[in-house]
């Protein structure tokens, strides 16, 4: 009997926005309420309450991440981040939220952070540039193990 084919999901629009960090959906990480994981992400990177302040209150987050850009990162920023993207998004989909039955119902796909803006350490870039460049896919594959977890959690 052939195994059942999964398209992957490449698209953090439309159906599947709430996979994108910049899905607008307040959520408290560290005891503070965010706009979107974008922001928690840019801010935590800062050196100084000013800077977090900054970031915290860019008011899209295309401006927090235009901010984040512009703050001086911590030294261990390149140590710590997989860690801090897999803690901010364990609080986007926290057990029990609408969120995460969302991420839960994506099943077994893959999930990969298609772009065509040259991100391929969080996502995969499919522009004719980085065509021959392989995505490390960062935040899909966090993704699909906070969804594993989910899972877990449920059985």
């Amino acid at each position: 009997m052939p195994t059942e084919f999964i398209l992957p999901i490449n698209n953090f629009r439309g159906e599947y926005d709430f996979l994108s960090n910049f899905f607008r959906h307040p959520f408290a990480w560290r005891d503070i309420e965010w706009q979107t994981s974008e922001h928690a992400f840019q801010a935590v990177k800062t050196t100084t309450m000013e800077e977090f302040e900054y970031v915290k209150n860019a008011d899209s987050p295309a401006k927090a991440k235009r901010r984040g850009r512009e703050i001086r990162c911590r030294e261990d920023w390149e140590q710590i981040k997989e860690a801090a993207m897999l803690d901010i998004l364990r609080a986007k989909f926290a057990p029990e939220s609408w969120l995460a039955s969302k991420l839960v119902a994506t099943g077994s796909a893959e999930l990969i952070e298609e772009n065509k803006w040259h991100d391929n350490v969080w996502g995969v870039c499919f522009c004719p540039k980085c065509a021959k460049k392989k995505g490390r896919n960062l935040l899909g594959k966090t993704l699909m193990q906070i969804r594993a977890e989910l899972k877990e959690g449920l059985s």
